[in-house]
């Protein structure tokens, strides 16, 4: 018997008609290489006046914006605040900004924020009084880059006057504005608290005799109210505390008296009895609101005399008038009249 040998079976190749299929994906990183030496060779001769003319352009450039771009310049203006000064010390009269004129390369001066660029004084050594301060450019905070530079400041020089801060308790008084209606009038007008503590330096502090409020309108207003009013500003520096308080107002109306003359009198209660008056008439005064008593009118038997269990013949009797609260009488001429009473009429 005959064994098989074993041998590789040749590989089947496709029919001539069939499609290839598409090439195996190759990894990224293998189609990464560095440049050999010769091919960087070849590639810095191709083009050489090209290259070294735009080599020349880009130092032309850096020369033009870092060299002769450092005259540029610009115009801040900087807030001054004070650095480390003593508690008890308070600056009376703030400095306004500060022009300042910086020179350097135009790009550096374009990253300038002059709103977070400050002047800083130091007072930490400073007492009371008048203080000269020549302004320099390492006063700068934050500092300058050290490409820029400071042409000038205006002014160079600033006066300073530090002063003791100081507490004091203030009155306090309601402003009051325009006028309540026809009638009312304010009677009386309480501020709570009445005084408020002041801080600020000594010279305005002593200065301030009272502090009023916001105006309050009264205008159009007939009944007493309460309200928080704000304090109005007294001056640069000051500070209250609180810096609001409670203004209570009370309106009242306007009381006045109002003289009615030759009012006719009337009888009441006399039935079908003929009755005469002598004198027919008086002269009145009533007292009240003015805002009543401005179009009062009486009306016919409101001033009146009673005939009630009265004989037929002549009577002392006095005149009455009706009035209704808050009105009342103050006055009436005559008090007394003659009241005639006849037989019943027939």
């Amino acid at each position: 018997m005959r064994l098989l040998a074993l041998r590789a079976r040749p590989a089947e190749t496709p029919p001539s008609d069939a499609l290839p299929g598409p090439p195996a994906p190759v990894p990224p990183w293998r189609r990464l290489r560095l440049p050999r030496p010769r091919e960087l060779r070849d590639a810095l001769r191709r083009n050489t006046g090209l290259k070294l003319l735009s080599l020349v352009l880009a130092i032309l450039a850096w020369v033009s914006v870092n060299v002769q771009g450092g005259g540029a310049e610009r115009e801040l203006e900087l807030n001054v605040e004070t650095l480390r000064k003593p508690p008890d010390l308070v600056v009376s009269n703030p400095p306004r900004p500060v022009k300042v004129t910086i020179r350097g390369p135009r790009t550096i001066l374009d990253q300038v924020d002059e709103r977070r660029e400050k002047i800083m004084l130091d007072f930490s050594r400073a007492t009371p009084g008048d203080v000269r301060i020549d302004l320099k450019q390492e006063m700068i905070r934050p500092s300058l880059q050290g490409r820029l530079s400071v042409v000038r400041m205006e002014p160079a020089r600033l006066k300073i006057r530090l002063e003791r801060l100081v507490r004091r308790a203030v009155p306090v008084h309601a402003d009051l504005a325009g006028t309540p209606a026809f009638g009312y009038t304010v009677a009386e007008s309480h501020v709570t608290p009445a005084q408020v503590e002041v801080t600020g330096p000594a010279s305005k502090v002593d200065d301030l005799k009272e502090i009023t409020t916001e105006p309050i309108d009264l205008r159009g207003l007939s009944e007493s109210f309460q309200r928080q009013a704000l304090l109005t500003w007294a001056g640069d520096l000051l500070n209250f505390a609180p810096d609001r308080v409670t203004v209570a107002i009370t309106i009242e109306p306007v009381i006045v008296v109002r003289e009615f003359k030759h009012v006719d009198v009337t009888v009441r209660n006399a039935g079908d009895v003929r009755a005469h008056i002598v004198p027919e008439s008086v002269d009145i005064a009533i007292r009240g609101p003015q805002h009543l008593l401005k179009n009062y009118k009486l009306t016919d038997g409101q001033v009146y005399v009673d005939a009630k269990g009265l004989e037929p013949g002549a009577h002392r009797v006095p005149v009455k008038v009706d009035l209704a609260p808050p009105l009342e009488l103050t006055r009436q001429q005559p008090e007394m009249v003659t009241l005639q009473l006849g037989r019943p009429a027939r």
